[in-house]
């Protein structure tokens, strides 16, 4: 079968899936907490050499000043908008050298990744659906080191440097449920960059769920990505992955 003739086809078999006509909108909303760990090569300041770093989950969660992690998604038939918004204020000091010098240092790193797509629904079959996604991702690091009141040439300094940029996203997410069962299953993947932002970027999730009613549910998961960006210096080449807890309300 050649390429002009299976287009056509293609399109028949997205119209005939079974269960996609709804004229009524569908919204979950998904708060979630993200328990994860970063490795990778990092320089967010001018003039700083790039450096490893390789950060636990635990000492991420216990360096996290605030978090705010939530899902939206929106669908009216087949098609539909998906959001997601992490954002993480860390912190952490450190001693860099020891009495009686008594030098100290202390590092901010506020992190805002926003993800706003267009979403059509290519399969539904009750409650078991398939979602294709386009649309970009913003990223903004806000960097900050800040050196104690011991002696030296760098005590009381404060370096700071902020750093976005915006990468296209394409990806796709499902969701099933577990035979007739109260579980069920979600999962996704997107991939994004290609030189605009940054080189490039890679996520995976899945999850297992229970619904404790028609609209609440709760599920746990994996998750990871991995971003590669530099730019005049900045390098921000990290992977970030740890188990996620959500609940998601349907309305």
């Amino acid at each position: 079968m050649n390429r002009h003739s299976t287009l056509p086809l293609l399109a028949v078999l997205l119209y005939a899936s079974p269960g996609l006509a709804d004229d009524n909108w569908r919204f979950n909303l998904t708060p979630y907490l993200w328990f994860a760990g970063l490795k990778g090569d990092v320089a967010t300041i001018p003039g700083a050499p790039a450096a490893p770093i390789d950060i636990s989950p635990k000492d991420a969660l216990d360096d996290t000043e605030t978090g705010i992690m939530v899902m939206l998604d929106a669908k009216k038939g087949r098609h539909g908008i998906y959001t997601d918004i992490i954002y993480t204020d860390v912190r952490s000091d450190t001693s860099l050298v020891p009495a009686p010098i008594n030098l100290t240092l202390r590092s901010k790193t506020k992190t805002t990744i926003f993800t706003l797509a267009y979403e059509y629904e290519v399969y539904r079959n009750n409650a078991t659906s398939v979602d294709l996604l386009a649309g970009a991702r913003y990223w903004n690091l806000d960097s900050e080191l800040k050196f104690g009141n011991g002696l030296g040439l760098l005590a009381g300094r404060k370096v700071s440097n902020e750093e976005s940029w915006i990468d296209p996203v394409v990806g796709a997410k499902g969701h099933a449920p577990l035979g007739n069962t109260r579980f069920y299953i979600d999962g996704g993947i997107g991939f994004g960059g290609f030189g605009v932002g940054s080189d490039n970027f890679f996520e995976w999730n899945a999850a297992v769920g229970y619904q404790w009613t028609k609209d609440i549910g709760t599920a746990l998961g994996y998750r990871m990505f991995d971003v590669d960006y530099d730019d005049d210096g900045f390098l921000y080449d990290v992977r970030q992955e740890g188990w996620q807890l959500g609940l998601t309300w349907s309305f």
